[in-house]
């Protein structure tokens, strides 16, 4: 379904609010605009949220039983969709659960205010509360009140929505949620990617860099866009869980790369490629299955880099070698590793893991054909040893030491582990979940003089760049 509004946007949010012909694309390329001023990229990883898990029945005439909710992420597995051929909109949360009023305005002084039929045109700057019963929007005329319900705030004109200190483009819906409220802006994929270019590279990187990064990013959003409509309230958002995102930019490089690539995504097989991206694979990348999704439709040629050589000339240039990510280290105590495994087995329905005893070695179990660690084993003095998938060793460790929930301790699930009287010291590679391209690499290979249709070819073989719209 993706590229198409399906039941259409409003639909689709009153159902959340209620439950809770393809081208080869051109190689030409523009000059080169001036760079501007660097500012650090944020963006590590892409990881697909987890979703509910349907119920199963027992055979008549026992009573219905509900299934085991599964290990990991519920199972939702979604063929990948075909290239739309028109540019669909992407429903990205840029806030949630918020609890306070939030105020709007826009350049154009106006917004149309709507629920369901009612319209309202209002005269920014809009002020908007949550009520018992529905909604009380403050506006430069007077306050008027709506019911319950998801509230949409369409700058008139072409207006930037300014929201929370930034720009964002597109229109805002609030959600009400049992939490409080989600703002979610609703934008066309083209206005959209900018906003990513901005976010996830350096200013200063090649041009090729950026493109190849435009039909990356634009790629992985449409699989998002396909698995969510009608499913939740929003597709992606604008942290680091989805892809980040500024919102409104004056990039210049940003910009012309998406400009420069329009409509262009990866495909394999007919469908689009969940084109996973990091910041560092440290010299060999991983497998998309088992480790940033559960989706056997993702199991494909382009995002296998576990099946991958290790990469030479990628990430260990100069600069990014003498960093703290392309390689690192770092030391924790036993009790701090049981701790944080306890701590996410418990939250995650693990009985093993939530009551591991104290570890005294942790070795790789199982390693990809380049080498990158997929299970770790974990022994202990006086039990059997335990095995966790690498990725959520990783994830474990750095949302359970105290006072470190979500923290970066682990920059990647590629390390080696050493036991010492201080504790565990764990030496890695690169940072991120390392499926896809390599951002750093990306970068590198675009200032050895390749193009980045050759970028996307190193980092997604066997994919072709083809123009969807």
């Amino acid at each position: 379904m993706a590229g198409s509004e399906g039941m259409g946007a409003w639909a689709r949010r009153i159902l959340v609010a209620a439950c809770g012909g393809v081208a080869v694309a051109s190689c030409s390329s523009p000059p080169t605009p001036a760079p501007t001023k660097p500012a650090p990229p944020v963006s590590v990883d892409r990881h697909p949220p987890t979703t509910p898990v349907e119920v199963a029945e027992a055979p008549s005439p026992e009573p219905a039983k509900p299934a085991p909710v599964p290990a990991f992420a519920p199972r939702f597995d979604p063929p990948r969709p075909a290239p739309p051929k028109v540019e669909p909109t992407v429903r990205v949360r840029v806030g949630t659960r918020l609890r306070q009023p939030q105020s709007f305005t826009c350049l154009s002084g106006d917004f149309m205010v709507s629920m369901g039929t009612e319209r309202w045109t209002a005269a920014a700057p809009l002020r908007v509360a949550a009520t018992a019963t529905g909604w009380q929007v403050t506006a430069k005329g007077g306050p008027r009140s709506f019911a319950v319900g998801p509230l949409e705030l369409r700058p008139i004109g072409k207006a930037s929505l300014e929201w929370d200190g930034a720009g964002w483009p597109g229109v805002a819906t609030l959600v009400p949620l049992p939490e409080g409220v989600d703002v979610v802006m609703e934008v066309g994929v083209e206005e959209y990617l900018p906003g990513v270019l901005a976010k996830e590279l350096y200013p200063h990187w090649d041009e090729d860099a950026f493109r190849a990064q435009a039909v990356a990013a634009r790629s992985w959003v449409l699989v998002e866009e396909s698995r969510w409509e009608g499913r939740r309230h929003y597709d992606v958002t604008s942290g680091e869980s989805s892809q980040a995102w500024v919102g409104h930019t004056r990039n210049p490089r940003a910009r012309e790369a998406v400009a420069a690539t329009r409509g262009m995504v990866l495909v394999f097989e007919g469908g689009v490629v969940p084109a996973f991206y990091s910041s560092s694979c440290g010299g060999r990348g991983a497998n998309a299955l088992g480790s940033v999704t559960s989706n056997p439709n993702h199991d494909i040629a382009p995002v296998r880099s576990g099946d991958q050589p290790a990469r030479t000339g990628c990430c260990e240039s100069s600069s990014f070698k003498a960093s703290a990510h392309y390689r690192w280290s770092a030391t924790l105590t036993a009790a701090t590793v049981q701790q944080a495994i306890r701590g996410y087995g418990q939250r995650n329905g693990f009985p093993t893991w939530a009551g591991i005893d104290l570890p005294v070695a942790i070795k790789a179990s199982e390693t990809a054909s380049n080498g990158r660690p997929v299970e770790y084993r974990l022994s202990f003095k006086e039990r059997n040893p335990v095995m966790i998938p690498a990725s959520r060793l990783r994830e474990a460790i750095n949302g359970g030491i105290p006072g470190e929930g979500g923290s970066r301790t682990l920059k990647s699930d590629d390390f080696t582990v050493a036991s010492t009287p201080k504790g565990f010291v764990f030496t890695g590679r690169g940072f991120g979940h390392g499926v896809g391209m390599c951002q750093h690499g990306a970068q590198a290979t675009a200032k050895a003089g390749k193009s980045w249709q050759q970028i996307l070819e190193r980092y997604y073989p066997e994919a072709r760049c083809v123009r969807a719209w």
